[in-house]
């Protein structure tokens, strides 16, 4: 199915959301939930409910089929990144309806500057949010209409692209990652190469970040035409999937499959081996010239 089937609008009322949402839940979260779970989730959604919903700071996104003019799914978010609804019409499933509604909140996140989207997400839609970037970060359960419902609290941190203002504080990423990391390299080669970094590596890049809720960058990315140049993590925002986001946008968004890596930096060569690299070629040296050694990964 062709996107260009389906138009993007905010004009939207209970009256067509309603139907999709009820269908949703009935008919594709039945095998996930029993009958009265899925009763107590249909009947939360009072006219007084939505009336709250669409009035509030949510930001509502549909997708209407053309030519039929009905609504085919929806998205809801708000300006923090706080996702509360993505229902599509089991009659418009699995044609990429939810994923172009997806794309759509995230572009409303980032106007808002929201450092990620998270959500709370049902059984059933659980896989599809790992699918497209989402982590979960605790199982939970709720109380609807006095019947437990289980659902996954998911987490996805947006990337940006920063700008020449923030190259100070890519710098200092940078040399707090490496520290931490390249342990081969001694305080004279960090401060050999930390000019190269702040004048030619970062400017001859294209840049991608994500930062954290403090509004701070905490990993960074270098792409250029053909490879992922650098990838860095700050030491304490490892551990959190940062870098494995910002690999897979590379790949995915990017379709780069290329990457170097410091022999000596056995962590990191771990780390791309598992998301699929292998290793292709050896260079004794770095581009610098220094004796470092260097693997050219690509992926499998």
């Amino acid at each position: 199915m062709n996107m260009t089937d389906y138009l993007l609008t905010t004009s939207v009322t209970a009256e067509a959301l309603s139907p999709v949402f009820e269908e949703a839940v009935r008919v594709t979260c039945c095998k996930d939930y029993t009958p009265g779970q899925v009763e107590a989730w249909v009947q939360r959604a009072t006219s007084s409910r939505w009336q709250e919903l669409l009035s509030g700071d949510l930001h509502f996104l549909a997708a209407v089929s053309q030519p039929s003019g009905e609504v085919a799914g929806f998205i809801s978010v708000r300006g923090d990144g706080y996702l509360h609804s993505l229902f599509v019409h089991p009659a418009h499933q699995r044609r990429g309806v939810a994923s172009f509604l997806l794309r759509a909140a995230e572009e409303e996140a980032r106007r808002s500057e929201a450092p990620d989207l998270f959500s709370e997400v049902s059984l059933t839609a659980k896989p599809f949010f790992l699918s497209q970037g989402f982590s979960v970060e605790q199982e939970q359960t709720m109380r609807v209409n006095g019947v437990e419902l289980t659902n996954f609290r998911m987490r996805k941190p947006l990337i940006y692209q920063p700008d020449e203002a923030d190259f100070d504080e890519l710098l200092q990423v940078w040399e707090e990652a490496v520290r931490s990391t390249h342990h081969f390299l001694s305080e004279e080669d960090i401060e050999y190469y930390k000019p190269f970094v702040r004048m030619i590596y970062l400017p001859g890049v294209d840049l991608y970040c994500i930062r954290n809720r403090e509004e701070r960058i905490a990993a960074f990315m270098g792409l250029s035409g053909e490879r992922i140049e650098m990838l860095f993590v700050a030491p304490q925002e490892q551990r959190k999937g940062y870098g494995s986001r910002l690999i897979d946008f590379a790949l995915r968004d990017k379709y780069l499959d290329r990457i170097d890596v410091n022999e000596q930096n056995s962590t990191a060569v771990r780390f791309y081996l598992k998301k699929g690299f292998e290793i292709v070629s050896r260079d004794a040296f770095d581009g610098a010239g220094r004796p470092f050694p260097v693997l050219h990964l690509k992926l499998k």
